[in-house]
């Protein structure tokens, strides 16, 4: 069930900042690959990496060492703007905080992204609005008005849109209660397995973790698997 090809492949990665007259390393990854199409969490204590490495991963920041491969493309070999270009292609981002304007509607913010690429034509519109109809969010609904579980479904519907390859997905479900966290859990795992994208959720929650065949674990700065 696989998008072919588009796997992810990390080797020798490092990633330092600088810490006063020395650099201090935030993440070092010897060797990381995750299949296409694959479903996995991402575990790990604050401050650990996590964030830095789904920056990483998605060409948003560059490694000083190592090699970063999707479907065969380097991420650190393009320049910001080709990183910026296959983002915008390729990747879906869903954060704990929304990031959704409130004047505007529900429908509104799902579309938003797609402006960037010029004009929104009528399939989009009513892809959107199915969408949104399909999570239980009333599309023309300010999103201020919104309850924060329906605000969280309208930024995965915005995620969905684009019918991304990959979609990352950052404590989604942290602000959420159990309920609305199961929703979107189960609402990403699902919309992950129909577009055949790569899924990776980084969460501390222990009930979400348990929706995974696949775990990965941040610890002092190393991505490691249960059993490694």
């Amino acid at each position: 069930m696989s998008k072919p090809g588009f796997d992810l492949q990390v080797e020798g990665l490092s990633y330092c900042v600088k810490d006063g007259a020395s650099a201090r390393t935030i993440l070092s990854v010897e060797h990381l690959l995750i299949g296409a199409g694959e479903v996995l969490g991402l575990r790990g204590a604050s401050g650990s990496g996590k964030s830095t490495f789904l920056k990483l991963i998605s060409g948003i920041v560059t490694p000083q060492e190592g090699t970063i491969v999707w479907g065969g493309e380097c991420l650190n070999k393009m320049s910001e703007s080709q990183r910026d270009d296959w983002r915008g292609k390729n990747c879906g981002f869903l954060f704990q905080d929304f990031r959704l304007f409130g004047a505007l509607s529900a429908l509104d913010n799902v579309l938003l992204p797609l402006t960037f690429r010029g004009r929104i034509s009528a399939q989009d519109r009513v892809r959107a609005e199915e969408l949104l109809r399909q999570c239980g969010v009333p599309a023309q609904t300010q999103a201020s008005l919104l309850s924060r579980g329906e605000m969280q479904r309208t930024a995965l519907v915005r995620v969905l849109i684009s019918s991304p390859k990959v979609i990352l997905a950052d404590e989604p479900t942290a602000s959420l209660d159990f309920s609305n966290a199961m929703r979107v859990m189960e609402a990403l795992i699902d919309a992950a397995f129909h577009l055949k994208a790569t899924l990776l959720v980084v969460t501390h929650d222990s009930q979400m973790l348990k929706r995974f065949d696949r775990v990965l674990t941040i610890e002092n700065g190393t991505i490691r698997e249960p059993g490694l």
